[in-house]
């Protein structure tokens, strides 16, 4: 079984996924805030905003991102398509 790197943490774990499963559940957690905010968020916000009013770091809203379903979801919710670009971010 092939060992992968936590794009979260860090840590070595032996999976598919691209994060371990401890931090599978922050992940989890912190997309659900993402959602819930953008439901109630008066108007369209940018990637860099969204960061700062929830808490989430913009490292992890820009993984979350590149994950199409995450994507749709938060752009359909009033993410703002338009001046969303990920940002490169070094680790």
């Amino acid at each position: 079984m092939n060992l992968n790197r936590c794009e979260r943490c860090g840590s070595f774990f032996a999976s598919k996924n691209s994060v371990c499963p401890n931090c599978q559940s922050k992940d989890e957690h912190e997309i659900n805030h993402l959602k819930t905010f953008l439901s109630e968020a008066d108007s369209s916000v940018t990637v860099e905003s969204l960061a700062e009013s929830t808490g989430v770091s913009l490292k992890n809203v820009n993984r979350f991102l590149q994950d199409k379903n995450v994507y749709t979801t938060l752009t359909n919710l009033g993410l703002n398509s338009e001046t969303n670009k990920i940002h490169n971010i070094s680790l």
